[in-house]
Order: structure tokens, then C-alpha cells, then sequence
């Protein structure tokens, strides 16, 4: 039995969308501190900007799907409140979702290749990736991508009703097809796939051997703990960068249909809702694969929820101390009011 369409386009923006992405906000924003505070290598700068971009996307989504979802069931829309919120949070959080898009597209391309450095040219990689050059790179790609993305800002404007509606710009036909039909398979799918797909491709050939020979060597315990931690930080990365990749293909595939197929537009809307979803997924998800292969992520997490949960529970009991002993002196052990 199919979904109708319409069920499925309230489900999955008005309940799905929410669970994932508030959630999810949180969760990118916690892996940028934790990695802002680690940064002891390129590869947790980069983490670090891909959780910012992270949170980029999944903000923009909460503001723009669950209110426009909203506001295709007003029998108003001119005197509801919902619907001038999504017109006019979408100009500022469509333009910022596809920046953040660009960003975390090549910022797994950077991840791939500087995990290829760190596999291949473990020695150099000291001198080549460093939390200073990786610093430069992600700045770099966060002004690429802006630039990249910057005319998805003037793509929409308000009518005169404040209703949103398509510009000059996004309705002209040699925009479409050149910027965003064949840059967007150039810049978007084309040169950043390929690079993730190749390089991991290599890298796990490197990995698979570079497993066989510590099996041997394993037996003479010359096995480090930083080869260990090092190899495990690259099958992270392979991983991520793959559930990105396959997270992606939906809408990768609306997009070329929106622009190649376009009579094919109704026969599949279902796709739409769902690829945006697998979108929020992926981008909600990486503390979950971070915690797994990154053992000192995990520590610095419980380290960080530890102290704000013990910090939380000191202010909660603080002022019945006070109410239980009224006698006792502000000044009598000034050391302790000051800790708490």
C-alpha cells in the first residue's frame, strides 16, 4: 500500500525532522567543542569545522521544513504568523543550508586526503598536515563554499504579500542550466565523489595491508599504541565519508531529475522528504561514529558532561544548604562558597 503524499510530507517534517535535528544540533555542537578543545592533529581541526558545518545544516533545516509544512496547512497564509516566520527565515536558511552543504562535501574531501598523507607519507605528514595547515585548508573551504553558494541568495525574494517566491535570477533559463545544473554536478558530485570514492578506495587497500603486517608483527609486541590509534582514526574516516556519500545520493539524484527529467517530477515525490531526512541523519549521527572509534573523544565527552551535570546538581543543592544553616557565617569557609 502506498504512502500518500502528503501523510508522508507531514511526518517526516513535522515529527521526524524535529526528532533528528534538535537532537542532532546538540550533538554536532558538543563534537565541535570537544574537537576545538583536542585539535592536537589536522584530523580534529577538520572534524572540528565538518561539526560546524554539521550544525549549519541542521539548524537551517529546522528553520525552513517543519514551518513551511506548517504553513501549507494554513487556510490563511497572508495572516499567518507561521508562514511569514518560513518566508522570511528562508531567505537567510536556504542560501546557508546549501553553503553548509558545499562545506561539508569538501571538507570529507580534505579529510580523504589527509588521511591518504597520514597512510602513505607517515613522516611528512608532520610537516604537510598540521593543526595550522588544516586550519588554513578548512577556512579556505568555508570561503569557497560562500562564494560557491553565494547567488543562492538572491534565488528568492518576498513578493509583495511577504509571500516567498522565485527572483528573475532563479527562473532565468542560462542560470539553471549552467550554474545550477552543471556546476552543481561539476563542484557538488562529480570532483568531490570521485576524490572521496578513489582515495578511500586506496586507503583501504593501504589499511588491509598495513593489518596484515601488524598481525605479524603483533606476535613480537612491536605493535605501538599510536600505530593502533592512528589506523583506527582512518577506518573512522572511511566510514564517515562512505555513510556520507550513501547518505547523499538521494538528493543528488533529486537534483539531477529536477534538472535533467523534470516530467519525472510528480512520478517520484516521495523522494524529496526522504532524502532530506537521510541528509539530517548523517549530519545528526557522526558523534555516534566519533565515540566509537576515537577513544579519547569519548573521554573528553563524558569529561565535558560529567563536570556540566556535577556543576547542575552543585546549584541545585547550594541554596537548601543555605536555608538548613542560616547560622553559619558567609565568611566562616569562604574557600568553599567560592568553588561553588
Amino acid at each position: 500500500m502506498s504512502i500518500d503524499y502528503n501523510t508522508l510530507e507531514y511526518v517526516v517534517y513535522s515529527w521526524l525532522l524535529p526528532i533528528i535535528c534538535i537532537p542532532g544540533v546538540a550533538a554536532a555542537a558538543l563534537s565541535a567543542i570537544v574537537f576545538a578543545k583536542m585539535r592536537h592533529t589536522s584530523l580534529e581541526v577538520l572534524l572540528c569545522g565538518l561539526s560546524l558545518f554539521d550544525v549549519l545544516v541542521l539548524s537551517s533545516t529546522l528553520f525552513i521544513y517543519p514551518a513551511m509544512n506548517a504553513c501549507q496547512n494554513e487556510p490563511d497564509p497572508i495572516e499567518s504568523r507561521v508562514c511569514h516566520f518560513f518566508w522570511r527565515s528562508t531567505l537567510v536558511a536556504y542560501p546557508l543550508s546549501l553553503i553548509a552543504q558545499a562545506g561539508s562535501v569538501w571538507t570529507c574531501v580534505v579529510i580523504a586526503f589527509d588521511r591518504f598523507i597520514a597512510v602513505f607519507f607517515p613522516i611528512k605528514k608532520r610537516v604537510w598536515a598540521t593543526p595550522q595547515t588544516s586550519t588554513t585548508v578548512i577556512c579556505g573551504v568555508a570561503i569557497f563554499s560562500l562564494l560557491f553558494k553565494l547567488p543562492a541568495f538572491f534565488e528568492i525574494v518576498l513578493n509583495e504579500s511577504g509571500q516567498i517566491t522565485p527572483s528573475s535570477l532563479r527562473l532565468d533559463p542560462t542560470y539553471q542550466l549552467i550554474y545550477m545544473t552543471y556546476m552543481y554536478v561539476i563542484f557538488i558530485l562529480l570532483i568531490p565523489w570521485t576524490s572521496i570514492i578513489v582515495v578511500n578506495a586506496i586507503v583501504i587497500q593501504k589499511v588491509r595491508e598495513a593489518y596484515r603486517t601488524h598481525k605479524q608483527l603483533t606476535q613480537s609486541n612491536t605493535r605501538t599504541r599510536r600505530d593502533v590509534d592512528e589506523r583506527k582514526m582512518t577506518v573512522m574516516t572511511i566510514v564517515m565519508t562512505g555513510i556520507f556519500v550513501l547518505c547523499n545520493i538521494p538528493p543528488a539524484i533529486n537534483n539531477i531529475i529536477e534538472s535533467y527529467a523534470p516530467q519525472y517530477r510528480e512520478m517520484y515525490r516521495h523522494r524529496i522528504p526522504l532524502s532530506t531526512l537521510l541528509v539530517c541523519v548523517n549530519s545528526a549521527s557522526n558523534i555516534l561514529i566519533y565515540c566509537w572509534f576515537n577513544r579519547q573523544f569519548r573521554r573528553t565527552v563524558f569529561r565535558i558532561c560529567s563536570s556540566s551535570t556535577y556543576k547542575r546538581t552543585s546549584s541545585q543543592y547550594m541554596p537548601a544548604s543555605k536555608v538548613h544553616r542560616p547560622s553559619e557565617s558567609s565568611t566562616a569557609r569562604p574557600h568553599k562558597l567560592s568553588v561553588i
